[in-house]
């Protein structure tokens, strides 16, 4: 690469569900015929100013299959994407087989901890759709972030797996899966002049630790960060914020 990387998260950063979305945005995700995923337009322009001078890579939660639902506009598709947060990389969405196999060894301690906790899920009387992800860590989506919660408190101390809740959803990680992890390999495998990163959950923190630059929503998911931080005024949409800064900061560098 050698350029500057943008490394940002995608749900609730970038791209926005259609209870958040607005009057205008764009339509960038179906699932089962019904609109999902939405950019706003000045998201869209932006995305394309920051593709021109530096290399987007969505950073995502998401697994292979989500991830490629997503349709990129003209101008802001990234050749490179990491999903199953950090546990793959993809090339213009076909994975890297290196990238893959390196996370597989990486988790093949944690694979009994793995079934274990799957088999903690079902025994749970919480309404919920559990499954493993791209077999690298489990995940439970519940009816509403209380179950999700509830959930979340069902697992604590019985499991050796990271357990992570965003909105109605609950992750169960090993240890070597992470979006830190992720931007350290991301710059052992290229070089990055400097990093840009934006995320908005927990789940994001080591990122954007890792980056040189970070944006998040609130000053809590910075705490400690020695880098230059980027938190946006009241009522600003987070997505065109975080790649107003994205500019700035290539701006800073060139």
């Amino acid at each position: 690469m050698g350029k500057m990387l943008f490394a940002s998260d995608l749900d609730n950063t970038l791209l926005f569900s259609r209870r958040h979305s607005r009057p205008g945005d764009l339509c960038v995700e179906m699932l089962e015929g019904k609109e999902q995923g939405y950019f706003s337009p000045l998201t869209v322009a932006r995305l394309r100013e920051v593709n021109a001078c530096m290399d987007f890579v969505p950073v995502t939660s998401r697994s292979v299959a989500q991830y490629r639902r997503i349709c990129f506009p003209a101008g802001c598709v990234p050749r490179w994407a990491v999903t199953t947060n950090g546990g793959l990389l993809l090339e213009n969405g076909e994975i890297d087989e290196a990238w893959q196999a390196e996370s597989l060894e990486a988790v093949a301690p944690w694979r009994e901890e793995l079934e274990r906790t799957e088999a903690l899920l079902r025994a749970q009387p919480v309404p919920h759709r559990g499954r493993r992800v791209d077999e690298l860590y489990v995940f439970a989506a519940c009816d509403d972030a209380a179950g999700a919660h509830a959930l979340a408190a069902a697992l604590a101390g019985r499991t050796a797996l990271e357990v992570a809740v965003s909105g109605r959803k609950v992750y169960c990680f090993p240890a070597p899966i992470s979006k830190g992890h992720a931007l350290e390999r991301l710059r052992r495998r290229f070089g990055p002049a400097a990093v840009f990163a934006a995320g908005d959950t927990t789940m994001d923190v080591p990122m954007l630790l890792e980056a040189d630059a970070a944006a998040a929503p609130e000053a809590a998911l910075l705490a400690g960060f020695a880098g230059q931080k980027c938190l946006p005024r009241e009522g600003e949409h987070f997505g065109e914020f975080v790649l107003r800064c994205a500019l700035a900061f290539a701006g800073e560098k060139t």
